[in-house]
């Protein structure tokens, strides 16, 4: 993939919940919805955010391939692009991170 392609993939998975600092009420707000609805509910959530995790752990993959490039035009190109990667990679880690401790915290209290 493209760094313009990883770009557009991330803008597509990334959680629109504001800042870091929104994240914990939001997330505690979503599990309350949905434990409200019931256990499906609770359980297709946390399965939500478990594929959130797989799915960011692809965009990391895909990030590596990008950097990883053979193409010496590409990496040249990408000497540009560095704060672009360095956002991305932030933006990734950031919200992977975030939801695989939310879960490891949940699902130790189930």
């Amino acid at each position: 993939p493209t760094l313009q392609t990883v770009e557009n993939l991330v803008g597509l998975w990334r959680k629109e919940w504001g800042s870091e600092c929104m994240w914990n009420a939001t997330f505690d707000g979503l599990l309350e919805c949905a434990r409200v609805k019931g256990k499906d509910a609770t359980t297709i959530f946390f399965e939500e955010c478990g594929r959130h995790i797989a799915e960011g752990r692809c965009l990391l993959e895909s990030v590596h391939e990008v950097v990883h490039t053979l193409c010496v035009c590409c990496r040249e190109r990408l000497k540009g692009d560095t704060v672009l990667l360095y956002d991305l990679l932030i933006c990734i880690m950031s919200q992977v991170t975030f939801f695989e401790v939310k879960l490891d915290i949940m699902l130790s209290l189930d």
